[in-house]
């Protein structure tokens, strides 16, 4: 009896972090500058942030326009998902009804990628970032 307790209690304890750190890990990248470069072709820039928005033509140029919830740095990310799967063990899960809907909360970034006639990134207008 006491090894069923021990081995539901360890599936439990994995349950537990798994959860709370999967919610971490599982975010989108960091949006900044350094994200672009100059000359990157189109279809590298939807595989990596995906449709956008809206796509219009400015002064001849094609101009894609992206409103995504920003990311967060890898370290961040190693730091959060620590502490949380911390919390979620001491508090035997408790935390998961704080934390997740605090941790959940992510700022939006919006910007304009402009393309050359060749369809490669010219420059990139960041409209929004978080503060």
């Amino acid at each position: 009896m006491k090894t069923i307790f021990k081995m539901f209690a360890l599936v439990m304890f994995f349950v537990i972090v798994g959860c709370s750190t999967s919610n971490i890990a599982n975010r989108g990248e960091y949006i900044e500058r350094s994200s672009f470069s100059k000359g990157m072709p189109r279809v590298d820039v939807l595989a990596r942030f995906g449709r956008p928005v809206e796509t219009k033509r400015k002064k001849g140029r094609k101009v894609d326009l992206y409103r995504l919830e920003q990311g967060e740095k890898a370290l961040s990310k190693f730091v959060k998902g620590g502490l949380t799967a911390f919390l979620a063990v001491s508090t035997v899960g408790l935390s998961e009804i704080v934390a997740d809907p605090v941790t959940r909360t992510m700022p939006v970034v919006v910007f304009e990628v402009y393309y050359d006639k060749d369809e490669r990134i010219e420059f990139v207008h960041f409209i929004q970032t978080p503060k």
